[in-house]
């Protein structure tokens, strides 16, 4: 009979003081096979992945996990806990080096893979083209994204029109404020662009009712304009040509958060990127059916093998 290792909790302190929540848990007994680096998207938290965690684990690996600055259990930017806000993305890849200083790089069995979704997909790959003249190897062999937020979805009216209304935010003194968004967040199930799973959607929800402080709610006006100067520099010249090493980018065809176009240039202008739609999927494939689920599995699985022999 074998026992399983408990999940190591620990709190880092950023570089301008805020706490960061960590959760490792460790190889399953007789696993050995890597680690997987787990980044979530904006307004998640680490518990939100329990069932990912299990299905990673299960393949033998080791998970490493963090909550962005702002949300889940890791400190708050403003006063008021249910806004979503961000400085600038520099204070986010700040706090990914320190969490791959501090606990992946010393500690995390090798190779290691990414798996990112939505915003933890952008930091990310920011994170590798910001690293590229770095010396030394990157920390990971290769990187899978769930639905990146490469850009927000917009149509070009909104882009321009949220454009304008951000710049005179901002120089009003509204950065800390939320952005005009009507209606409850998270949204209902009905309706909702998350996920067709009634049952993990509202997994997600009784999470956040037993546990307000895991919960945040629309992002602020200071959020918006961060994420527009961090999706420019992205998509700027010769940027993502930087990120030189294997990528599997697994676009939701239903997306309705982030753009599947944005996705497919970047995608094309990656020096070593697989792009897959999966058919029907809403933006959080890892929540979705079965069904979508087993498809994103497939080809996580299909990416690590690959990645594997290559760092073997």
């Amino acid at each position: 009979m074998t026992t399983e290792p408990p999940a190591q909790l620990g709190t880092l302190t950023a570089h301008d003081g805020f706490p960061l929540r960590t959760v490792v848990w460790p190889a399953p007994p007789g696993g050995g096979r890597g680690t997987v680096v787990l980044l979530q998207g904006r307004a998640e938290f680490i518990e939100k992945y329990g069932e990912t965690v299990s299905d990673i684990r299960a393949r033998g690996f080791a998970v490493y996990a963090l909550d962005w600055r702002g949300q889940g259990r890791s400190g708050r930017v403003l006063k008021n806990p249910r806004k979503g806000h961000v400085v600038s993305y520099d204070d986010y890849l700040k706090d990914l080096d320190l969490f791959l200083e501090r606990l992946v790089v010393p500690e995390a069995p090798r190779p290691i893979v990414v798996l990112a979704h939505s915003m933890g997909g952008h930091i990310v790959l920011r994170h590798r083209a910001e690293h590229d003249g770095s010396a030394g190897p990157y920390f990971a062999e290769g990187i899978a994204l769930s639905a990146p937020m490469v850009d927000i979805l917009t149509t070009p009216a909104e882009r321009a029109l949220g454009a304008v209304l951000t710049v005179a935010a901002m120089s009003v003194g509204l950065r800390n404020q939320y952005v005009p968004v009507r209606g409850t967040f998270p949204p209902p199930y009905d309706g909702n662009p998350l996920t067709r799973d009634r049952a993990r959607y509202e997994r997600m929800e009784t999470l956040m009712r037993e546990n307000p402080a895991l919960a945040i709610g629309w992002p602020t006006v200071g959020w918006l304009a961060a994420t527009r100067r961090s999706v420019a520099i992205l998509r700027s010249r010769g940027y993502p040509e930087r990120i030189a090493m294997p990528v599997l980018m697994i676009g939701a065809e239903a997306d309705r958060v982030v753009s599947n176009t944005a996705q497919a240039r970047l995608a094309a202008r990656l020096p070593d990127c697989r792009l897959e739609t999966i058919p029907g999927s809403r933006h959080e494939p890892l929540m979705e059916t079965d069904e979508v689920r087993a498809q994103v599995f497939a080809l996580f699985d299909a990416f690590v093998e690959r990645v594997l022999k290559g760092a073997g």
